[in-house]
């Protein structure tokens, strides 16, 4: 990866009533000093409110017509950017870019939170560590494994050192909280190394194995009282469960046998009775048709009757006719030759000729329609034979129905009473085999041991890693030309450094203090050198506490081993190295003591003089 890091530009307070004061910082080295009580500390504190901390300003009077703070900054990712928090604590906002004061005041800024939450980006903390590259990183915080979200308050005590832990006998990495301490070594790890915990398998504690392994054998065994309670009270020879079981099994299969075979017959059954109905339909249908045909051929024979006695009569007349000719008149008695005919004999005889003819073809329909009648008849005196054989048929069917319907009936009772039967019955096996695996539960619960700590996560730094960042400090210390060898070895139990053979903890307070200084610059020049990731820039707070009055400094007077650092040039040295390692590193020197004419070209210088005849006084 890239190396990312924060700048920080400009600390600014602002009031409604009141002018607006600030602290103008710069890439590389700066430095604030001058008089006791004059804000300094205040100062740092207040970055490192504005960074998210939860820790409230100290309510010393000269705050009190200032509402609020802002800081601006450079971030990799969001460049120029300014951050605003009200000094009574609360949410923060962010405002792009180096913007006018007044301009501040009257923009919408983006709302942060406080408050940590590696699942939004609505939090100064996540803001802040996504600028350099941390972003959803996991930390480890017992020996076992159990983890967290890293917060950039966890960053912050590697970064921002104010005058109590500077002095502390507690390495620059922790804090000499017991609880935290494994949180802040995986921190240092992962400065140290890029690698976060978030692939750590988390094991159980001895406790809390203990505890987990006695709330589930506590719920075992509840579970199987309850199981043994219900055999108990349900099933008083829960043993014979199983040949129940097959017993049932069989009686169920036969009865289940013996209603399908009686709803399959009944299914034939009632489809016989369909087909028979179907045909008494379709048979009926043809009687009624033959009635009516038979009724239609009577009239055709009445009509044909009437046709032959009509033709029968013109024939007997023209018979007659013919009989009378040159007679006189039967009804005039006129004489023939007064007679006048209009047709002739001629044609009389061709008229009785036809209706012979006419005669004889009706007669052949006769005989066609005598035939026809005839074998409708037939017809019909067999469809009612019929009709009489399915009528027959289907009372014989809906009989046999009525016979199957009652044992249909029956090995459908059957079954159902088997059902509740082996419904019970499968209900205590379910319980036998409940209790079966509870059991085995509880024998394997019994048998778990807690996990050695062989089997533990090897959590912090690695050997080779800290060897390397133990000589970076070495060459640090050699620029400050602190006094002695500067052979410096990492300690994996205390995380802390030796010195020479000797424990850091074990010196006076100024010592502890410019070596704890060391340690937090060399950290910061080791993250960069191996493109790590790093806030980019250290605040320090009285490193240089072995120049301090004796007389007058409320640490006191100074120790032997004090006293033979402050007679040497390290203080110069000091700030030399700081204000040559280069503008891609920024260091924050707040001190009550002079700084070297050497340096004042080369780094930004702020005094505070507490006179306010003289110079800048203070903060506000």
């Amino acid at each position: 990866m890239t190396y990312q890091n924060l700048t920080l530009n400009e600390l600014l307070f602002t009031g409604t009533d009141t002018s607006s004061v600030s602290w103008t910082l710069q890439p590389g080295l700066n430095v604030l000093y001058g008089a006791s009580n004059a804000g300094k500390s205040f100062a740092v504190k207040t970055i490192d409110f504005l960074l998210g901390s939860s820790r409230l300003l100290p309510d010393i009077s000269e705050r009190r017509t200032f509402d609020r703070a802002w800081l601006a900054i450079n971030g990799a990712v969001s460049g120029d950017v300014t951050l605003m928090r009200a000094l009574a604590g609360g949410a923060l906002e962010l405002h792009g870019g180096d913007i006018d004061l007044i301009k501040q005041r009257k923009s919408n800024g983006r709302h942060l939170s406080a408050r940590h939450d590696h699942a939004s980006p609505d939090n100064v903390s996540q803001f802040l560590l996504n600028e350099i590259g941390l972003g959803s990183k996991f930390i480890a915080i017992d020996v076992n494994g159990k983890k967290r979200s890293l917060s950039f308050r966890d960053l912050a005590r590697f970064c921002i050192t104010d005058e109590t832990a500077i002095q502390a006998e507690t390495s620059p990495a922790e804090s000499g909280q017991y609880a935290t301490s494994t949180a802040e070594r995986s921190v240092f790890k992962l400065l140290t190394t890029g690698a976060d915990d978030s692939a750590i398998v988390p094991v159980l504690d001895r406790k809390s194995f203990r505890t987990s392994t006695a709330a589930k054998l506590e719920v075992v065994d509840e579970m199987l009282n309850a199981v043994n309670e219900e055999l108990t009270a349900d099933y008083s020879q829960a043993e014979e469960l199983p040949a129940q079981y097959e017993r049932i099994e069989r009686t169920w299969a036969a009865a289940q046998e013996q209603l399908q075979l009686a709803q399959q017959s009944i299914r034939s059954h009632l489809a016989r009775k369909r087909e028979i109905a179907q045909s008494i339909s379709r048979f009926e249908q043809r009687r009624e048709q033959i009635a009516i045909n038979l009724g239609r051929f009577e009239q055709l024979e009445e009509v044909y009757r009437s046709d032959i006695e009509r033709l029968e009569a013109v024939e007997e007349a023209g018979f007659l006719l013919t009989l009378g000719e040159g007679k006189e008149c039967p009804l005039c008695g006129a004489p023939a030759d007064a007679q006048k005919h209009v047709h002739s004999l001629h044609d009389i005889q061709n008229a009785t000729d036809a209706a012979k003819i006419e005669i004889d073809k009706i007669d052949r329909q006769r005989v066609d329609l005598a035939e026809t009648v005839a074998n409708l008849g037939a017809e019909g005196i067999r469809t009612q034979a019929k009709l009489t054989e399915l009528d027959s048929e289907l009372q014989a069917t809906e009989m046999q129905l009525n016979q199957l319907a009652p044992k249909a009936n029956q090995a459908e009772q059957q079954l159902a009473e088997l059902m509740s039967v082996r419904d019970q019955v499968r209900n205590g096996l379910t319980l036998l085999e409940q209790r079966k695996n509870l059991s085995l539960r509880r024998d394997e619960l019994t048998a778990l041991k807690p996990t050695p700590k062989a089997e533990r996560p090897r959590l912090g730094v690695p050997t080779s890693t800290s060897h390397d960042f133990a000589q970076v400090v070495s060459r640090v210390l050699e620029a400050w030309q602190f006094p002695g060898n500067r052979h410096v070895s990492f300690d994996d139990v205390t995380y802390d450094l030796r010195i020479d053979g000797k424990n850091r903890r074990d010196n006076g307070k100024g010592v502890r203090a410019i070596t704890h200084a060391a340690f937090k610059v060399a950290l910061l020049l080791f993250c960069q050198e191996r493109d790590l990731p790093h806030p980019g820039f250290v605040i320090l707070d009285t490193p240089l506490l072995t120049y301090r009055d004796p007389i007058h400094s409320d640490a006191g007077e100074l120790s032997q081993d004090e006293q033979e650092l402050a007679n040497t040039s390290l203080k110069d040295f000091f700030y030399e190295h700081l204000a040559e390692a280069g503008p891609s590193k920024q260091f924050i020197v707040v001190e009550n003591v002079d700084v070297p004419a050497s340096i004042t070209s080369s780094a930004n210088i702020e005094r505070f003089t507490g006179d306010s005849t003289a110079g800048r006084a203070g903060l506000f």
